[in-house]
């Protein structure tokens, strides 16, 4: 309500608020002076204004110019004084019963919008004769950028589902081939059975390999990949290369040596998917570029350090590109390139991955050498069990049970062998709502369970029976090797996160630390 048009009243608390607000940004200094201009009183911060805050009488003497020869019983407001320490103030002065009062309002915000607003006026004026084409321009540049946008957007949304579907669909069968290998290897008898199953586990392992690469390229953006700690075996790792490249060498006419320097009966822990990685990288490119002479690897295992030196005597690397080898699509490093260019930029972000040290030296037509400082990744408790194969390792987990929840028959029958070997009952399903059901009925010991799951998630079903008060071990498996996606499990209920395909060393360990935790 109000007393008469355009004279509103303010209800007390706003008028309170709005007292406050106006204070908080004027921050007022007042000084009340004697009609001889004596400083009687301040009220307010006087350094703010560039006044002596211990003696202000000596600054706001100036204050007496501004007036001279205004009327001094009037009330009298100065906009934008520049105060001694350069300030910007209003100020305004009204006489009192004993002098006058000078108030001070802060005024250097307005004063900067102010300015910034003029100078903004005096750029327009300047660019006025080019506007109408500027802004056409820019108008044909937002249009193209848009359709760039839109295609880079619908580009980047295949991309993530076409990973996502590869990833797991490379890794689900692999994860068979792998762990069906592994058992075959130890049921088959010494002599070419053995032989040909090595044979296909090289193999396996090098698309495996390839595979990754792709996938670890279109993960370039994300650093937070999971590593899989397990115990390597280098002189049965050196075999596989050995058979897998010296074929290889011998048909381009090359040598081929793998060196061992193994001075620590410590077994090395490493991921040892990404250190075969790495070395298939770099020999692939040795056997590719290298035209006569050799080819020679050496691996050192001292001080919980693996050194690997990759060397060959090829075309080298000449001095302009050193900078561009470890650049995605980078085929120019290297005259005559036949390759996609991703070989060295993925050994690089595994290298950086696992925390350890990559350099080169190259001399153009004498060849290359790479060197690599991998330092080993702490164990994480499995206990020696874990080094033997899984029929080998005893059946030291009895009266327990399993339920293993994975949608595919062939890596749900592998897991019902695996457990079956370590002593479990087991039972299978590959419907997670028939899982949940099915744990709080008949609570297991332990429950595998694969993430991607159709219907309901893994991740969904393990929140579930957790909050339904299931206090068995549960193992989490997904082909999916980042952190960001064992955090997901581990926040849903999971103890324990595998990533497919399984390192049955690993496997078996997990298993125990499981049970036993």
């Amino acid at each position: 309500m109000s007393d008469a048009a355009g004279d509103a009243m303010y209800p007390p608390e706003a008028e309170r608020q709005l007292a406050r607000v106006l204070l908080e940004r004027a921050r007022p200094l007042l000084l009340g002076f004697d009609r001889d201009w004596h400083l009687l009183r301040v009220h307010g911060d006087p350094a703010r204004f560039g006044f002596d805050a211990d003696d202000p009488a000596l600054g706001v003497r100036q204050l007496q110019d501004l007036f001279i020869g205004l009327p001094r019983d009037e009330a009298i407001d100065l906009a934008f004084v520049e105060m001694p320490g350069g300030r910007s103030a209003h100020v305004h002065m009204m006489a009192s019963a004993d002098g006058y009062d000078v108030v001070l309002l802060d005024a250097q915000e307005e004063h900067d919008r102010q300015r910034a607003q003029q100078q903004l006026g005096n750029e327009a004026v300047l660019v006025g004769h080019q506007k109408t084409r500027a802004i056409e321009k820019l108008r044909q540049i937002r249009s193209e950028l848009e359709q760039q946008r839109d295609r880079l957007e619908e580009a980047n949304a295949l991309k993530n589902a076409l990973i996502a579907t590869l990833g797991h669909d490379f890794r689900t069968p692999l994860t068979s081939i792998f762990g069906y290998l592994h058992l075959l290897e130890h049921d088959a008898q010494a002599g070419d059975s053995r032989t040909w199953l090595r044979a296909v586990q090289r193999n396996a392992t090098w698309l495996l390999t390839l595979a990754e690469n792709l996938l670890e390229h279109a993960r370039a953006e994300s650093s937070d990949a999971l590593l899989s700690p397990s115990g390597v075996d280098p002189a049965a790792l050196a075999d596989d290369l050995d058979a897998m490249f010296r074929p290889l060498a011998t048909d381009f006419g090359l040598g081929f040596a793998i060196d061992l320097d193994i001075a620590s009966e410590e077994r090395p822990i490493f991921d040892e998917m990404r250190v075969r990685q790495v070395l298939i990288n770099l020999l692939s490119n040795a056997v590719r570029y290298t035209v006569q002479g050799e080819i020679g690897v050496r691996m050192s295992w001292r001080d919980s350090v693996l050194a690997i030196e990759v060397r060959d005597t090829g075309i080298g690397i000449p001095d302009e590109f050193r900078e561009r080898v470890f650049v995605p699509f980078n085929r120019g490093a290297q005259a005559g390139s036949r390759g996609a260019g991703l070989g060295l930029s993925i050994v690089k972000r595994l290298v950086e991955q696992m925390h350890g040290e990559l350099s080169f030296v190259s001399r153009l037509g004498e060849g290359t050498r790479f060197l690599i400082t991998l330092p080993a990744l702490s164990h994480d408790g499995g206990g020696a069990v874990g080094t033997l194969p899984v029929r080998e390792s005893g059946l030291w987990i009895r009266g327990l049970s399993a339920l293993v929840v994975d949608d595919d028959a062939d890596v749900a029958q592998l897991l019902d062998v695996l457990l079956g070997d370590l002593g479990f009952r087991v039972r299978t399903t590959g419907d997670a709502a028939s899982a949940v059901e099915q744990a709080l009925a008949e609570p297991p010991d332990l429950l595998l369970v694969d993430v991607e799951l159709p219907g309901l998630s893994g991740n969904t079903a393990v929140f579930r029976l957790r909050s339904s008060g299931y206090r068995g071990r549960i193992i989490t498996l997904s082909a999916t090797p980042t952190d960001e996606a064992r955090s997901a499990a581990i926040a849903a209920g999971a103890d324990h996160y595998l990533v497919k395909p399984l390192n049955i060393e690993q496997f078996v360990r997990v298993v125990q630390r499981a049970v036993a935790g």
